[in-house]
């Protein structure tokens, strides 16, 4: 009786070290549907208009069964149009006009993602993510026959994530998973009022493995 007990304990307590090994190696991709919500100046001078135009995503390769490491992309699309108002062109010259604002990011970051029971049975599992990179922004401005444009090839941008992974097995480590999860976003901006876009991002997509 006492060698079965013995053996049952062994066998236990390797359980937990098997199941730690079990995401490594294995590649993930993750995409998804994202809502833009500026912040700060940037939404105050801006644009205040939520993006319903945003695409999320990210590529990982699993370190272990906690944390997987990757890059990680995105599109959000913002557009202002404000009623028409006396707008100052240049001195003792001056229009009223419609204004219209339109920006465009393009993500692009090394992400690191800390999921604390990936590989359990648990239906509801906890993550937590960041990120840094460069974002490709392109800005538009038009007052009435007036327009401006800049394109940028890369500005600093920094993303923190967290939310829960909903595994559609719970048998299979969460190789398949929906996602649900809410982002902190900042890209340095540089325009004259308003420096940064500030936005958080709320965003649901599906999980697959790839390797």
């Amino acid at each position: 009786m006492k060698k079965h007990i013995i053996f049952a304990l062994l066998f236990f307590s390797l359980l937990p070290a098997s199941s730690l090994l079990a995401q490594k190696g294995i590649v993930k991709l993750n995409a998804g549907y994202d809502v833009g919500l500026p912040l700060g100046n940037f939404k105050s001078n801006y644009v205040s208009n939520i993006s319903p135009r945003g695409l999320m995503g990210d590529l990982s390769l699993g370190i272990n069964n906690k944390w997987s490491v990757g890059l990680g992309f995105g599109f959000q699309d913002f557009y202002q149009k404000y009623p028409r108002t006396v707008y100052d062109l240049a001195p003792n010259q001056q229009i009223s006009a419609v204004l219209l604002n339109s920006i465009q990011a393009v993500p692009v970051l090394a992400k690191a993602t800390f999921t604390p029971f990936q590989g359990t049975t648990k239906l509801i599992q906890p993550y937590v993510a960041a990120g840094a990179g460069i974002s490709f922004v392109t800005y538009n401005q038009y007052v009435g026959e007036f327009s401006s444009y800049n394109s940028s090839g890369g500005k600093l941008t920094a993303m923190a994530d967290a939310g829960i992974q909903l595994p559609f097995n719970r048998r299979n480590n969460s190789n398949t998973a929906a996602q649900v999860g809410v982002s902190y976003n900042y890209t340095k901006f540089g325009m004259s009022d308003a420096m940064n876009i500030n936005m958080i991002g709320i965003h649901a997509g599906i999980i697959f493995q790839l390797h």
